[in-house]
């Protein structure tokens, strides 16, 4: 599962970058993604490969991830249905950290498949945190002064304070990065079932009873939590070099995402 764990951080760097390309621009507006990508880039944390991971295993990252239907496992089965399930759902939640290059990050999660609505937090000890609401066509964005700052925000945004700043409608493109589909495809992508271990052993997590699968060498690279009633994604656990825990929730529920009222949006114009 050891893959798995270098795709989950890379998408966490991933939303970190789409945070800060929405308004790391040298202007009064906030810049579109494609502008400020460099900048946001080289602002937020390395999230790239996992050190411990073999060629063989990045290879079959690429080459085996669409062949998990061949294996007849009971791992297998499980897998196929979770990735399934969460390929297909509507929204979920999920929060967690994860560590990278002895950075930890912080992510809270809520969104739809296509990502139109979401609302997504993260926060980081060097590089701050943030906030991205995405709802009713419209992206908003909070941030600390830490964050801004690195970004290399207009000084008018990193005055904002505690207020939500509008991204330029240009930015809606960048709802697709924080979608649940992405977020699904890039987790399960990098799975391989052949190398999953044969054994799937039983937990249970804040009261739901879970299969748990790993690779062969057991949960020290990584472990996938599915609920047995459901089939749905519960926990995921990183590797000892690449530490973190995810937890999810509310797959298929009305998330209550809300844009934020008129009076904690700040206007750059004015």
């Amino acid at each position: 599962m050891r893959t798995t764990s270098t795709r989950i951080a890379a998408l966490a760097g991933a939303v970190a970058l789409t945070f800060g390309a929405a308004a790391c621009g040298k202007t009064d507006t906030p810049s579109t993604p494609a502008a400020a990508a460099s900048s946001a880039g080289s602002a937020m944390p390395t999230m790239t490969s996992d050190p411990g991971a073999t060629p063989s295993e990045t290879m079959s990252s690429s080459s085996d991830a669409g062949d998990m239907g061949g294996d007849s496992s009971e791992a297998a089965q499980i897998l196929e249905k979770a990735k399934d399930n969460a390929l297909k759902a509507t929204s979920a939640a999920f929060s967690g950290e994860i560590e990278q290059n002895g950075e930890t990050m912080k992510i809270d999660y809520k969104g739809t498949s296509d990502g139109k609505t979401a609302d997504v937090s993260i926060e980081t000890d060097k590089q701050g945190k943030a906030r991205v609401i995405s709802v009713d066509d419209a992206v908003y964005i909070q941030a600390d002064a830490t964050f801004w700052k690195r970004q290399g925000a207009p000084a008018s945004v990193q005055k904002a304070g505690d207020k939500f700043i509008k991204a330029p409608s240009s930015a809606a493109s960048m709802v697709k990065s924080l979608s649940l589909k992405t977020f699904a495809d890039k987790a399960f992508g990098s799975v391989n079932s052949s190398q999953l271990a044969s054994d799937v052993a039983e937990e249970s997590v804040d009261g739901i009873d879970c299969w748990v699968l790993t690779d062969r060498s057991g949960k020290e690279n990584g472990a996938l939590y599915v609920s047995k009633d459901a089939n749905e994604v519960v926990r995921f656990t990183g590797t000892k070099k690449t530490p973190g825990e995810l937890n999810f929730s509310k797959w298929n529920e009305d998330l209550g995402i809300k844009a934020p009222p008129a009076s904690q949006v700040m206007s750059l114009g004015g």
